[in-house]
């Protein structure tokens, strides 16, 4: 069962479409250079295969008048520093940065080499870009809203549990973008009147640990942020949060596929195919400091219905009419 929930943003978006893309195959060869934080098998999916399909079907193919050079981090965050680095020796025309882990270890290396990202939450608090009207940097694309929607995820979970009032967030304190996520988690916990505890996790055993501690503290659901490393642990963080049995709610449809209770969240394929359209600008000329970054016009909420009914919640019919996806 799918429906698409749209929700439309002026402004920022019509004024980027008045720089033309050429759909004819370009003369130039150029060279893209990818960084990503994640774990290549999941980030090809949703976020590499549909940008570098939108490309060819722009006229930059690989292998033809496209030459790719390919770094992940495999969901550890500290490693991005280095793969900047060999991503930036590889002289690229542009790099597609998507998260804004990625999108931040590239900046600190150079300030010339145009940067398009495509899942960061809040550009500019983020000292991507001055405005989202004109970045005036290297670095331009288009925001997850990930922040400004934290709320909402709140509130939907609250209205699946009506008796929820002690939250906890799992987080990345290496993840740049979490920084911002947090702060807003827990300004929309209280204005819930719920009580709220941040909880650090990265690499797997951190997970096992963030566990405990909110089976310990007494927790009523679960949020977990939006940044690559959880991502890559997605399995092991679904079946804690199974075994803690406690309802959670994520950034990403990928976690409820897997078993995850709920997501709302934007369409992460989307936003790829939209960023390529920065690139071939970028490629063709225009300055990425001119191109103003994009905000979503898609939010899908899925909701796993076989995880429900292993929590033992009822879905209110509110929810299961305004869900994009329902997971049987």
């Amino acid at each position: 069962m799918k429906r698409r929930e749209l929700i439309a943003f002026a402004g920022i978006g019509a004024a980027l479409r008045s720089f033309p893309v050429a759909a004819q195959a370009p003369a130039k060869r150029v060279r893209l250079g990818i960084l990503q934080g994640g774990a290549r098998a999941d980030v090809e999916k949703f976020s590499d295969q549909p940008f570098l399909t939108e490309l060819a079907r722009l006229g930059y193919v690989e292998g033809n008048n496209l030459i790719v050079e390919r770094r992940f981090a495999e969901g550890r965050l500290e490693r991005l520093p280095a793969l900047a680095a060999e991503i930036i020796a590889f002289q690229p025309d542009l790099i597609f940065a998507p998260p804004a882990p990625a999108a931040a270890a590239a900046k600190a290396l150079t300030t010339t080499i145009p940067i398009v990202f495509c899942f960061v939450n809040e550009p500019v608090a983020l000292g991507f870009a001055q405005s989202l009207a004109r970045p005036g940097g290297n670095l331009t694309g288009v925001s997850n809203f990930s922040v400004e929607i934290a709320g909402k995820r709140i509130e939907l979970l609250k209205e699946l549990v009506p008796g929820l009032t002690r939250l906890a967030a799992w987080y990345n304190p290496q993840a740049v973008s979490d920084a911002v996520e947090v702060p807003a988690v827990e300004q929309a916990a209280a204005r819930l009147k719920m009580q709220f505890l941040a909880v650090k996790a990265n690499v797997p055993t951190e997970y096992d640990a963030a566990a405990e501690t909110t089976r310990g503290w007494g927790a009523h659901g679960l949020y977990v942020s939006a940044n690559p490393s959880a991502y890559a642990n997605r399995k092991q963080i679904v079946d804690l949060a199974a075994a803690l049995k406690l309802p959670t709610t994520y950034f990403h449809a990928g976690f409820v596929a897997d078993g995850g209770l709920m997501s709302y969240a934007t369409n992460f394929a989307d936003l790829a195919r939209r960023a390529a359209g920065y690139a071939v600008k970028i490629f063709q000329g225009a300055n990425p400091a001119d191109l103003p970054i994009e905000q979503p016009t898609r939010l899908d909420l899925t909701i796993n219905l076989k995880t429900a009914q292993a929590l033992g919640l009822a879905i209110p019919q509110s929810l299961l009419l305004r869900a994009t996806e329902l997971i049987e």
